[in-house]
């Protein structure tokens, strides 16, 4: 039986580039695929778009979330997600064809829980940078790097749903994606794939764009190795 995939997808006040990154996705993923929607209340008109694609594709799945934060909204929807196979999606960038297939056969070769692929920035009219994500960040394995110094992001991350089941519940931290990557690294195994899979949008309105002082910095770090801790007791009370 093939295996199929789920996509991750919250959505907050995205409409202004929800629908090119929603064509993206469903142009990837096959019958008995879906794309699951975590919909926070928007002063836009996120929730009318996501409603229009679920009436023409009945892969969207639309689940409504009343709590608030980045965090919260992607942890019901990777809670919500029935693959084989999960990957995270943002609202606002553009897959790259081929993506799906390639990032699937990336973790059945290698047996690892998660892979990290390439991706390149570009501006809000989707004009790519030069340099890509693996040469601009220290993107690679390393365990206490990647705690002290986590640079991995979500949209371009995939993972079995037996990581996914780890992952869960994500503490509330700054970075859910580097939760992800930092427990996958020290739980199981991380594949890397140096091709460009995803163009990432900056358009001054990105969640992840900024600079935190150090004494936040240090904190989130903290937070990270506390919960990492704790949730590596966890799995092997639980043997998983």
């Amino acid at each position: 039986m093939a295996e199929t995939v789920s996509v991750a997808l919250p959505v907050y006040n995205g409409a202004m580039y929800l629908a090119p990154q929603l064509d993206s996705i469903l142009a990837e993923l096959r019958d008995g695929d879906e794309l699951v929607a975590a919909y926070q209340p928007s002063s836009d008109e996120s929730l009318e778009i996501l409603e229009r694609y679920q009436k023409k594709d009945s892969r969207v799945k639309i689940y409504p979330n009343a709590k608030t934060g980045v965090t919260a909204n992607f942890d019901l929807a990777l809670s919500e997600c029935k693959g084989d196979y999960i990957f995270i999606s943002d609202q606002d960038d553009v897959w790259v064809k081929g993506k799906r297939d390639r990032c699937v056969t990336a973790l059945k070769e290698s047996g690892a829980d998660l892979v990290i692929h390439n991706a390149v920035h570009t501006d809000a009219g989707l004009n790519p940078q030069k340099q890509t994500f693996f040469e601009i960040y220290p993107i690679g394995p390393g365990r206490w790097k990647n705690i002290k110094k986590p640079r991995m992001s979500g949209c371009c991350m995939a993972m079995t749903r037996e990581l996914r089941d780890r992952v869960l519940p994500i503490p509330e931290m700054h970075g859910y994606d580097q939760w992800i990557a930092v427990l996958a690294e020290w739980s199981g195994k991380i594949t890397y794939l140096d091709e460009v899979l995803l163009y990432h949008r900056l358009h001054g309105e990105n969640v992840t764009t900024g600079t935190r002082k150090l004494s936040v910095i240090l904190r989130c770090r903290a937070k990270l190795f506390v919960a990492l801790g704790m949730r590596l007791i966890r799995i092997r009370i639980r043997g998983r």
